[in-house]
């Protein structure tokens, strides 16, 4: 719930209702339906694989390695991608509080969670509860504070219609990562089997719940317009009822929040390097641990990474390149539990096999119809990025074959 809870409804609330108006709660149930429903892939399949890089141990499962590179390498670079937007709405509540510029907060952020993640796992976990407790308090506040103007707003306000709901849905998804992150944690919990479809299905439910009650809040304070011009939207919501001093709260709330799911982004996309690097495809030295038993190589690289996205990316740009990017790996994901059942390659007998083969089919087409709203140029830029990858993952398995072979390169 720390990494899901926050970061996107904190951000990029303002952005949504510009799209979805008054209806907003209406994307929230939307994008949080396709969630539930992958999560549901997610649950079964663990069963199977409870290990590290699930999205690359899934898919390869179904469709093979190569596939299973290419999902495991988009959920990684949209852990990145979506810590980077995380991290850019921590600049921005900053900026708004003391004046700082964000990109040179945001850097800032990302220093702190560097020394934070070579700690340990212990101390980033100790860390990101105290955070997630901070995060669900301001939320909680917004609730709260806009309750009593729920009465009398026009709630199916739509005024881009359907269209606008969807692209809304699209944008806000972001705020729904993270239950897929809960697998990158597989080999540290005691019992994944059972635990983590647990974990997975608790943290969906609850979190769309408090998402849909926030959206009604926000939209009953603030008109949707100001609320997308805004960079610190639920500030604003708080600050118009209750003033300055809620606001400048609220602000210190949400950087908590922000820098809560980007740790946890940044733990989760070290372990998902090191989960593929221990499998052999990525680089081995990727899988070097360091003396605090943290994936010092990886945890390195994806800190470098972030600082460059930091740097050269806008949040509503990072944001819809990080949802276009999840979306087609969910779909790999999904399609490889619908596979492997319609196979009979999964465990399931009867009522639960048709479900294996029908719930994830459900999400597939979820995940589908809003990738198409997530805007051309993102959307372009995911499937180049699936196609180079794969292009890359195939060579690779022919110079292999050749080397297995003793077959020279020519040089």
């Amino acid at each position: 719930m720390g990494v899901i809870l926050g970061a996107g409804v904190y951000a990029l609330i303002g952005p949504a209702a510009a799209h979805a108006g008054n209806a907003l709660w209406l994307a929230f149930l939307l994008a949080g339906l396709t969630a539930g429903l992958t999560a549901y892939a997610y649950a079964r399949l663990a069963r199977l694989v409870p290990k590290n890089s699930p999205e690359y141990q899934y898919t390869a499962l179904a469709f093979g390695p190569r596939v299973g590179f290419v999902a495991g390498v988009l959920m990684l670079l949209a852990d990145v991608l979506a810590a980077a937007a995380v991290t850019l709405g921590f600049g921005g509540y900053l900026e708004h509080l003391v004046g700082t510029s964000t990109t040179a907060n945001a850097l800032a952020l990302v220093v702190v969670l560097g020394a934070i993640l070579f700690a340990g796992v212990e101390q980033s976990v100790a860390v990101a509860i105290v955070l997630t407790g901070l995060e669900a308090l301001g939320l909680a506040f917004v609730i709260v504070v806009g309750a009593p103007s729920w009465v009398g707003t026009d709630y199916l306000a739509a005024p881009h219609g359907l269209a606008g709901v969807s692209s809304a849905a699209a944008l806000i998804f972001f705020a729904y990562l993270g239950f897929d992150e809960l697998g990158n944690f597989a080999e540290e919990m005691r019992h994944p089997e059972r635990d983590l479809p647990r974990a997975l299905f608790i943290a969906m439910a609850v979190t769309t719940a408090i998402y849909m009650l926030v959206a009604l809040s926000a939209v009953a304070v603030v008109d949707t317009a100001r609320l997308g011009a805004s960079a610190a939207p639920l500030a604003l919501v708080v600050g118009r009822v209750l003033g300055e001093r809620a606001d400048a709260m609220l602000s210190v709330l949400a950087l908590a929040a922000t820098a809560n799911t980007a740790l946890l982004l940044l733990a989760s996309a070290a372990r998902s390097i090191y989960g593929m690097a221990a499998a052999g495809v990525l680089p081995k030295r990727l899988a070097r641990v360091g003396r605090t038993a943290v994936p010092a190589s990886s945890t390195l690289l994806v800190l470098v990474v972030l600082a460059g996205l930091v740097v050269v990316g806008t949040l509503r740009q990072v944001a819809a390149l990080t949802d276009a990017v999840v979306l087609v790996s969910f779909a790999l994901v999904n399609g490889s539990l619908s596979w492997l059942a319609a196979r009979r390659r999964t465990p399931a007998r009867g009522g639960a096999r048709a479900a294996e083969i029908l719930i994830p089919s459900l999400a597939l087409l979820l995940c589908t119809w809003l990738l198409l709203h997530a805007g051309v140029t993102s959307i372009f830029a995911a499937i180049t990025l699936a196609l180079v990858l794969l292009a890359v993952s195939s060579s690779a398995a022919i110079l292999g074959a050749l080397r297995r072979r003793g077959i020279q390169q020519p040089q």
